[in-house]
């Protein structure tokens, strides 16, 4: 139980928001919402940082307990304890967990979402900037590759954290976040 509350605690720890105070109540305090507020640099630094901590959470919690750290890790970033629990997507601390818990699949599964990200962003979102970031619409079938490319505890592990990142979405859809 112990890990489970350091993994949340991690999590809660949202770079957007310690890194750049003035994102809050603007924008979410992911790479996306730093890229749009305070520019790529910005952005590049608050995603390592997020991506960080998912890996020293996935680092600090035994294999048996890495499918529900990863969940409570994301579910301290989406709605973190130390800042209302008004946090980011879950995307960056969610990869950053699985390239130490399962390096190989992750890679497969990141260059999967990247791609369909990629192609969503010529074909379709620039075009009117209309639904679903592009970033978070890859994420979908980089969960889904994870999903099916992994080790059954790493499946439990993928569809537990799609899950809670997928209710973030959800939330941030209906306007909410």
């Amino acid at each position: 139980m112990a890990h489970l509350l350091l993994a949340y605690l991690l999590g809660s720890l949202v770079g957007g928001l310690l890194l750049f105070p003035g994102v809050r109540g603007r924008d979410l305090p992911g790479g996306s919402g730093v890229f749009r507020q305070r520019g790529p640099w910005a952005a590049l630094l608050v995603v390592l940082f997020d991506l960080g901590k998912g890996a020293l959470a996935a680092l600090l919690t035994p294999p048996g307990l890495r499918p529900y750290a990863g969940a409570a890790l994301v579910a301290g970033h989406n709605w973190p304890l130390f800042f209302r629990f008004r946090g980011g997507g879950g995307i960056a601390p969610s990869l950053g967990f699985f390239l130490v818990w399962l390096p190989e699949e992750t890679l497969w599964a990141t260059a999967l979402g990247l791609g369909v990200a990629g192609a969503y962003h010529l074909l379709y979102w620039r075009k009117g900037r209309k639904g679903v970031y592009p970033i978070p619409f890859g994420a979908i079938f980089g969960y889904l590759a994870l999903f099916l490319l992994a080790p059954a505890e790493g499946r439990l592990g993928a569809l537990l954290v799609a899950g809670v990142v997928l209710l973030r979405g959800l939330q941030i859809l209906l306007g909410r976040w």
